[in-house]
């Protein structure tokens, strides 16, 4: 028997609510309802044997991951992604424990290091330690050639039973470890390998699956450095950078299955790399920026280099360090180049220009999708962040997004559609609530009625939830505790009655989210 511990479901609800349980999905709802009913829901959780648990349905769908390239992403049952967190969270120091050391600069990619808040990455290690410690290999006189490569679909192709064995040799925690792979093969059905994508946890196992292949690279003499799934080595000559690179696609082909990335494969002379990897303008721009964006933070004196900033209450000095970001600018010139955008780029000025709340760049973004649509979960974010706008211009963006849903670039991906319809389901504000109606009954994906029925909730379409109690069972599980939240937008005895007659057949999780509504009912 595997119960899971109260300060580890503590964490895993905390690292949902402030990191979120992906980073490419809508947080949803069920996380409020579930802090709101947490004393109920964690008790009942505790009671649980996690060997005997049962996974609940999650969604899968189509994300861009370039302009013309795509990835297959996860969002796992809100109940789901707290147990696989907290099992995972259980054994995660011994994970850590497992790897070669941080301090031996080889592993940059999420080092585990938990706190009560939520989080579980130490965020003093990442990318750019990786890019610093290859600018020191790069000053050895002895190192000339340089192979860069990834693997190949990597989460989707990591082997079960391959992963189970790092776990097992990681950890005397086994009934964690027989939990986790129970709830993979939940997911995964049939299939034995792939891992969900998109998840803290899920980078710890990956993390652990390429422990053998790192310590098999330090044994043999190989100089590597890791980020995910990015390898570098360096080597004194040719003969020895392809000797190296055959050796980590051996080993990786015959422990893990896996294979590496052809077009992304490359052994280079280190002028080549220097020009290619570290000194491209737009890395030495996003490097710029963050730089004297850190700067901007610190005269301010925020806590948070995500904190809202008034522009308007800025001293003159202060706005003058604002200014010389020159984001706008930069972000033109993004958009209209002849070569594709730095997608690293756009994402960082729409997230700052978001932080100021500035709409200046509200037409282009509108009218640049075709360009701009792989960002396009920042732009959402970007236009729930602008304060200043009138109820008309909102209304007006609202209705541009309800365009777009119907041959546009934006109309051709579930995952598109999921996000321009998100931002009608946290406010009102954005009017055109009499296209709700039309658009849920023309709805072609379980992702876009589920968005549709809480936004009707918030634009209290009583009308139609009135007679909802009969059919909600016939819905799945992700539009029926939509259906349950939006029915909070009727009168408190239609309410009452409403939830009353359904109550003795919702799961625990649907009982919180109905507890929740009851307090904090839509359209009031």
């Amino acid at each position: 028997m595997l119960t899971l511990k109260q300060n580890s479901l503590n964490w895993a609800l905390a690292h949902a609510l402030k990191y979120g349980d992906t980073d490419v999905f809508p947080l949803p709802f069920e996380y409020e309802a579930i802090q709101h009913d947490w004393q109920n829901l964690r008790s009942w959780i505790e009671a649980q044997n996690i060997l005997d648990w049962q996974v609940r349905p999650h969604r899968t769908l189509l994300s861009p991951k370039a302009k013309y390239g795509f990835r297959v992403i996860t969002q796992l049952d809100p109940l789901d992604f707290l147990v696989f967190a907290a099992t995972v969270k259980e054994i995660a120091s011994d994970i850590e424990n497992s790897r070669i050391p941080a301090n031996q600069n080889l592993v940059f990619s999420y080092r585990f290091k938990a706190t009560a808040d939520g989080q579980i990455f130490d965020p003093s290690l990442g990318y750019s330690n990786f890019q610093n410690q290859t600018q020191l290999l790069l000053k050895d006189e002895q190192v000339e050639f340089i192979v860069v490569t990834d693997i190949a679909d990597f989460y989707s192709r990591i082997y079960h039973h391959r992963l189970e064995n790092a776990l097992q040799s990681s950890t005397k925690h086994q009934s964690h470890v027989k939990a986790i792979m129970q709830l993979l093969a939940g997911w995964n059905g049939t299939e034995t390998f792939g891992i969900p994508v998109g998840n803290a946890p899920s980078r710890l196992l990956a993390e652990i699956t390429l422990a053998d292949v790192d310590e098999a690279l330090l044994a043999n003499s190989v100089r590597f450095i890791r980020f995910n799934d990015d390898y570098r080595i360096f080597a004194k000559d040719y003969a020895e950078a392809y000797r190296h690179l055959a050796f980590l696609a051996d080993i990786l082909f015959r422990n893990h299955g896996l294979t590496l990335q052809p077009q992304k494969t490359n052994i280079l002379s280190k002028e080549i790399f220097k020009k290619r990897y570290l000194a491209s303008p737009e890395d030495r721009e996003v490097h710029s920026l963050e730089i004297r964006f850190d700067r901007l933070i610190s005269v301010l004196g925020l806590g948070s280099r995500y904190e809202r900033i008034e522009y308007k209450n800025l001293k003159p000095e202060q706005k003058k360090l604002v200014d010389s970001l020159n984001l706008v600018v930069l972000f033109h010139k993004e958009i209209h180049k002849e070569n594709e955008p730095d997608l690293g780029i756009l994402r960082f000025i729409l997230r700052r220009m978001g932080q100021l709340g500035d709409s200046v760049l509200l037409s282009e973004v509108l009218n640049h999708l075709d360009v701009l649509h792989p960002v396009f979960p920042d732009i959402i974010h970007y236009l729930n962040n602008l304060r200043n706008l009138s109820n008309e211009q909102r209304r007006d963006i609202g209705a541009k997004l309800i365009n777009l849903l119907e041959d546009s670039i934006i109309s051709e991906l579930d995952y598109h559609r999921m996000w321009a319809l998100d931002i009608f389901t946290r406010s009102t504000e954005w009017g055109n609530e009499n296209q709700f109606f039309k658009l849920l009954g023309s709805a072609r994906d379980m992702l876009s009625r589920r968005q549709l029925i809480l936004a009707m909730g918030r634009a209290s379409q009583r009308h139609w939830f009135q007679s909802q109690w009969r059919s909600l069972f016939n819905e799945s599980h992700w539009p029926r505790r939509a259906l349950l939240a939006g029915a909070s937008c009727m009168s408190p005895d239609a309410r009452k009655h409403w939830y009353k007659s359904v109550e003795p057949r919702l799961d625990p999780l649907e009982k919180a989210v109905m507890k929740w509504a009851k307090q904090n009912p839509f359209g009031s």
